[in-house]
């Protein structure tokens, strides 16, 4: 299923959804924040982005990787596209509205009408500052908002740009368009998605906190450098400058040789389940680049086409005592090629 347009009915705006069968369904917008994309989860990442570095993109290749006709017509909702240590990720715009305008079930009913945060919002003057409250609304009682989600809506209420993209949402479903402007936010992010070569082709994303880069409104009087989100935990990491003293560099430089390669190999032995032969050797090349160099987990995890298969194939090197032995190994091996090319540099 895809929300590919917004359609005026009798004067409402309503989402345009084409269904798996092919056909085309209409649905209140006011629920569509419940709508899943089909696209596995498997892969994951943690970035800190600034949202205008995102480019603006037709959703042509994510549609096709959902097995969606690439020339569906009357296509009208956006995505959005960054490059990550040498990834590239594609977030559609549910994902970006469902990550920035929470909590879903309350903002949702006001995103797509004219003025709709003043209609959701009131401004609570405190000493030198501002906050948010909610006003009552005559459709039905609002559920209580935990004080990450009110951060998030003062963010949205006393940023010029956070306001803008808001209001976006309406103007783009207003032309037909599901899509918004992108708030200018340093934003730390998680998202899972399927993996296509050096494609992230993203179907949750988290935006846990949020650093506005533009000042507040002159009324909104002091605000937070920083909003949390989410009480989020970040996906399991090794320390990005992790580097190892004790490895000493081979003749082939941080990766194996070959001959290093055959007196490793046997570690790695043919097993349903179980990583092997040339990708094995490319992982613990990569781990070895890593470690030698002290570059960053996400630069050579994307050498490799991946998120997070190198940082996490060390990690089970480490407990299965497997990367002791090739520590142990190499040492051995480049100290005593080491010595013998110093011996014959003398003779």
């Amino acid at each position: 299923m895809w929300l590919q347009s917004v359609q005026r009915v009798s004067g409402k705006l309503m989402a345009e959804l084409r269904l798996d069968s092919g056909k085309t369904a209409l649905t209140e917008l006011d629920s569509i924040w419940e709508l899943e994309l089909p696209l596995s989860t498997r892969s994951k990442l943690f970035a800190v982005r600034r949202l205008a570095e995102w480019e603006t993109i037709d959703a042509t290749e994510y549609l096709a990787e959902m097995g969606i006709a690439t020339d569906l017509p009357g296509n009208r909702h956006q995505a959005f596209s960054i490059n990550h240590n040498g990834l590239r990720l594609i977030i559609p715009a549910i994902l970006m509205l469902k990550a920035l305008f929470k909590p879903n079930a309350t903002v949702f009913q006001y995103l797509f009408r004219p003025s709709g945060l003043d209609c959701l919002l009131a401004p609570v003057p405190n000493p030198g500052s501002m906050s948010v409250a909610l006003l009552p609304t005559r459709i039905r009682q609002h559920m209580p908002i935990a004080e990450r989600g009110l951060a998030r809506l003062q963010w949205l209420y006393c940023f010029p740009t956070a306001r803008k993209a808001f209001d976006s949402v309406y103007t783009n479903a207003a032309r037909g368009v599901f899509g918004l402007v992108l708030p200018n936010i340093e934003a730390r992010i998680s998202v899972r998605g399927e993996l296509r070569g050096r494609t992230l082709l993203v179907s949750t994303l988290t935006i846990n906190s949020c650093r506005p880069l533009d000042a507040p409104f002159a009324w909104a009087g002091m605000q937070p450098q920083e909003f949390a989100l989410t009480s989020y935990r970040r996906f399991a990491q090794l320390n990005p400058v992790l580097k190892n003293p004790d490895l000493v560099e081979g003749a082939a430089g941080w990766g194996l040789s070959d001959d290093e390669w055959f007196q490793l190999e046997h570690l790695f032995p043919p097993r349903a389940g179980r990583i092997t032969g040339d990708r094995a050797r490319l992982l613990i090349d990569a781990i070895l680049l890593k470690l030698g160099t002290g570059v960053g987990w996400g630069p050579v995890n994307a050498q490799c086409g991946t998120t997070a298969a190198v940082s996490s194939y060390y990690q089970a090197c480490r407990r299965s005592g497997t990367w002791e032995i090739i520590q142990a190994t190499l040492r051995e091996t480049r100290s005593r090629t080491a010595s013998s090319n110093c011996t014959a540099s003398h003779d």
